[in-house]
């Protein structure tokens, strides 16, 4: 991962001393900040949205301060997102095929991390080719099949021009179920699997 671009390239050195030291060491504190869990409290955001927020007409110094602190914000996000995506770690992957229901050229591979020993959760990464893109009222469907039937779903996603990513977390036990399917539609709707794969006894 790329080091973290310099403030000092950002603001230049020209503003006062007591203005850069404390931009500074805003930096360096945000730097220090691990990782955030992937879902922010909601207690957490209805607080920070309580605030009340002290107008003041901006002025050419302050514009500057302020962009050069959304470029950083940008940079570290940039970096987060990286750091995150290559942090999974798969334990085996599974190849799912077109069904007769399915277009020919469309497959998908699902990438199965490892278990959370303390949560139990899993950690998917689904990479789809190859359907077709879906109506804003529609949404593809990753379901585990049991006895012929949608017995657990793993969750719901769109696609776009060429391959798509999606990224899902589940608790289930695999080996309890018969097959992974790709579907278009929910489950009350029984739509027919589109690509499909047996689950493989790991």
């Amino acid at each position: 991962m790329k080091e973290p671009v310099d403030l000092g390239e950002l603001i230049g050195r020209d503003l006062p001393p007591e203005e850069l030291d404390e931009l500074l060491r805003v930096d360096r504190l945000l730097r220090s900040v691990p990782a955030p869990p992937h879902d922010v409290p909601a207690s957490l955001t209805q607080a920070v949205a309580a605030v009340p927020l002290e107008r003041r007409p901006p002025t050419r110094r302050r514009l500057a301060v302020a962009v050069a602190f959304a470029a950083l914000v940008a940079v570290a996000a940039f970096g987060l997102g990286r750091w995150t995506a290559e942090d999974f770690s798969a334990d085996y992957a599974i190849d799912l095929r077109p069904t007769a229901e399915g277009p020919s050229a469309a497959a998908a591979v699902v990438e199965v991390g490892e278990r959370d020993p303390d949560s139990g959760n899993v950690e998917l990464v689904i990479e789809v080719s190859g359907l077709p893109k879906n109506a804003d009222d529609e949404l593809y469907a990753l379901w585990l099949e049991k006895d012929g039937e949608w017995a657990a779903t793993c969750g719901y996603f769109s696609v776009g021009e060429g391959e798509t990513t999606v990224r899902m977390t589940v608790s289930y036990q695999f080996r309890d179920f018969d097959a992974w399917n790709i579907s278009l539609g929910t489950r009350p709707d029984e739509p027919p699997a589109l690509l499909a794969a047996e689950i493989p006894d790991v």
